[in-house]
């Protein structure tokens, strides 16, 4: 049996926390804003199955944190509890089970390919999680750009990621090559990255994952879009591998949280001219 006690970010959801958290709106903006990848719970259930010292990288360290100006500024934000590699919910639900975190809703591996689990995984546990944890967050979204509906034309779903390998760029948007978002959406977000001063590209690695493209393709009237953020952008300016307890340049976080704080600002005031 795995021995789940190290210093970590991760955590084991006690039955009193809530899976996924979710602001109330007054209905400001038609904008929904997603979290999928910054939770840091995982069961106590998959503690137990876990192999000794197994870590969990690549998460999206600290986003809530970095993002936390969005409520105020009106808009609704679900942001995901649970940790990635207990569950994806970025994934399509028909690829269960495999070894990749590139496709698969459950890894038996973690994102640097590292076993997990002592036993494998039976299928009342994989379809408990699946229960439990994704439908859930995906019933959250669903309802959250319906009742937007009732108020606006058109609604956006931003989707917010980060990554730690250098690809040239700070910022990289996925909109699947054009099909989840309009260019004039994709273009407004890029001008205004790069008046912050940051690099920004286009769906290259990241074209958005399942949430992007799903809710841009099957929601009428919706508009989605994936937002990458560089690790070396707002936690340091170093090489990050596989590590679970990123230290953070407090100067360099900060600073980043208000050039992307200025981003939603604007578009505040490019939807309510929409």
């Amino acid at each position: 049996m795995g021995k789940y006690e190290r210093n970590s970010m991760i955590q084991i959801l006690k039955d009193k926390q809530s899976m996924y958290t979710i602001n109330t709106s007054l209905h400001e903006l038609p904008v929904v804003i997603s979290l999928p990848h910054s939770g840091t719970y995982i069961t106590s259930e998959m503690a137990e199955n876990l192999m000794d010292d197994v870590i969990f990288p690549n998460t999206d360290w600290y986003l809530p944190k970095l993002y936390g100006f969005l409520k105020e500024l009106g808009f609704t934000i679900i942001i995901n509890n649970m940790n990635r590699h207990l569950i994806d919910v970025n994934r399509d639900i028909n690829d269960k089970k495999g070894s990749s975190y590139k496709t698969n809703l459950i890894y038996t591996k973690t994102t640097q390919g590292a076993l997990m689990y002592n036993h494998e995984l039976s299928v009342q546990e994989i379809e408990r999680r699946i229960a439990d944890y994704y439908l859930p967050y995906h019933e959250a979204i669903r309802q959250a750009l319906l009742e937007k509906q009732k108020y606006f034309k058109k609604v956006y779903l931003i989707d917010l990621h980060s990554f730690g390998l250098n690809y040239g760029a700070d910022i990289i948007l996925g909109n699947d090559n054009g099909r989840a978002c309009t260019s004039k959406t994709t273009n407004f977000f890029k001008k205004m990255m790069k008046k912050q001063n940051f690099k920004v590209t286009e769906n290259n690695p990241f074209a958005g994952g399942y949430i992007t493209k799903y809710y841009g393709a099957s929601v009428e009237n919706c508009e989605a879009i994936q937002i990458e953020l560089w690790y070396q952008t707002y936690i340091d300016k170093r090489s990050f591998g596989n590590e679970e307890l990123p230290v953070i340049n407090n100067e360099l976080f900060g600073e980043t949280s208000r050039r992307m704080e200025n981003v939603f600002i604007e578009l505040k005031k490019w939807l309510k001219d929409e």
